[in-house]
């Protein structure tokens, strides 16, 4: 027994270090099934996570009410691939919010209807940006069947601040959520303690 006690605070330590691997794979795993319907994720190294939405991105109608009156903002993230460095999301804006889709929301909008789609926003931290390839959506819209090279609908590298993913099932949408604020969290604290 006092041969072991030495060595109790690295064994503690190696597992702890083991829980959070597993963890951050667990979380992984989590993100990659509950985004499949929307795309698919692969991993790059144990902290980062390349995302490619399905093509072309969806536009998306939010509504907002003020005074009574209501305005529409509208997005569309025409992105091939978002590549996310986990340790450098902000998971505190992190956000979630039904949006409308389809064509002209806004005229057949009624106060109280809910979005038939859940757009989840990533941000990262302050100055950091992620790696993007972003596409001209109208272009890819345009595109006979057959294969096509990323030229054929302006495929270029950009960077962004933030961005948003699409869901049509909102519980996939929450189980993302949840697991990506997890991923982020366990890579940052891997990243603590394997700094010297």
């Amino acid at each position: 027994m006092k041969r072991v006690l030495p060595f109790l605070p690295f064994l503690l330590f190696v597992a702890s270090f083991s829980c959070v691997a597993q963890n951050s794979v667990s979380s992984i795993e989590t993100l990659k099934s509950s985004y499949a319907a929307s795309g698919s994720i692969v991993v790059l190294g144990g902290n980062t996570i390349v995302i490619e939405p399905k093509m072309p991105a969806p536009v998306c109608g939010l509504p907002k009410t003020e005074n009574g009156k209501t305005t529409w903002q509208f997005y569309s993230f025409p992105l091939a691939s978002i590549t996310v460095p986990l340790t450098e999301v902000d998971e505190t804006l992190i956000s979630e919010d039904r949006v409308f889709t389809g064509s002209d929301p806004d005229k057949s909008y009624k106060p109280g209807d809910k979005g038939d789609t859940t757009m989840i926003v990533i941000a990262g931290i302050e100055g950091k940006q992620f790696h993007t390839l972003t596409y001209d959506r109208d272009k890819f819209l345009q595109l006979s069947p057959g294969p096509h090279s990323g030229k054929d609908f302006d495929q270029a590298p950009d960077t962004t601040v933030a961005f948003g993913l699409t869901f049509s099932d909102p519980a996939s949408a929450r189980a993302f959520e949840v697991a990506l604020r997890d991923a982020v969290l366990e890579a940052k604290a891997q990243a603590r303690t394997e700094r010297p």
